[in-house]
């Protein structure tokens, strides 16, 4: 009897001090819906950090030695984020990797010649990603699933709200023309029933060119577009040079999060505001 006593009470010891998943997620906006999913659970940390564009982000050696440690890593995929596979890879690490936009089933948007990675700009698809994440997270450590199960349930509730939210108050500008820094509001245009008519850098990091900017202050002026936005990661000269040769104003759009805006919702609703602002 005693010696079962024992064991039974090493075997509980021994889950109540079992260290809880570690989970890496590429940048903010992906980090604050896993965090709600994975509630007390698990250990949540951003790669990247608040801010700073998960496109052009450099990790420090202090950084990769932090991945070697993950149980789970969750990235935006389909491009945005590839370099924090790489870095996984060379930590030594062992962790399973998501690429949520390339599991998730949805339409896929053509940026140039690759495939748009801003998926998480419709609340809709990040809906789908909290359900995916749960799963995972559940799959990695079965002891809480039920617990990631219900987080990933609550967040997608939370989300496909915040989805019906934007698309009944984004009705007023429904048709609204974009013309942005970077292609990174496709599915959010696409979600919310806005058009992008032009980008001045297509390409993450590549100044535009003197032609480009020229183009863009003709469609401008040819299709009486309102406003020019710039991203808060992204320096605004470009585009405030722009909207000044073509005498619109011009605006901040958020896409991949700030100190101003950390969580998603409140990034959506800010960029929300913006364009009711913008294209009134």
């Amino acid at each position: 009897m005693r010696r079962a006593a024992a064991t039974a009470l090493l075997a509980a010891l021994s889950v109540a001090s079992a260290a809880p998943l570690k989970v890496t997620v590429s940048f903010q906006p992906l980090y604050d819906v896993v965090a709600r999913v994975a509630g007390d659970a698990a250990q949540v940390e951003r790669a990247v950090p608040v801010g700073a564009s998960p496109h052009s982000f450099d990790p420090t050696v202090r950084d990769i030695a932090r991945l070697k440690t993950a149980d789970v890593v969750i990235m935006a995929g389909l491009g945005a984020d590839d370099w924090l596979e790489r870095y996984v890879r060379a930590s030594g690490s062992r962790a399973a990797v998501v690429k949520l936009g390339d599991t998730l089933p949805f339409p896929r948007l053509r940026a140039g010649r690759a495939t748009d990675p801003h998926w998480w700009l419709d609340a809709g698809l990040m809906a789908q990603a909290a359900v995916a994440v749960g799963g995972a997270l559940a799959q990695a450590d079965p002891a809480h699933a039920a617990a990631y199960r219900l987080g990933a349930e609550q967040e997608a509730r939370r989300l496909t709200g915040l989805h019906a939210e934007l698309e009944r108050t984004l009705a007023p500008v429904r048709g609204g023309a974009l013309l942005t820094f970077h292609n990174s509001f496709g599915y959010f245009a696409r979600a919310y029933g806005l058009r992008v008519v032009g980008t001045l850098a297509p390409l993450q990091g590549l100044e535009p060119s003197a032609q480009t900017m020229a183009q863009a202050v003709k469609t401008i002026r040819v299709l009486g577009v309102k406003a020019v936005f710039a991203e808060p990661q992204l320096p605004a000269g470009p585009a405030r040079a722009v909207a000044a040769e073509a005498g619109v104003p011009l605006y901040v759009l958020d896409p991949e999060g700030s100190a101003q805006t950390p969580g998603y919702a409140e990034m959506m609703r800010r960029n929300r505001d913006t364009l009711l602002l913008a294209l009134k």
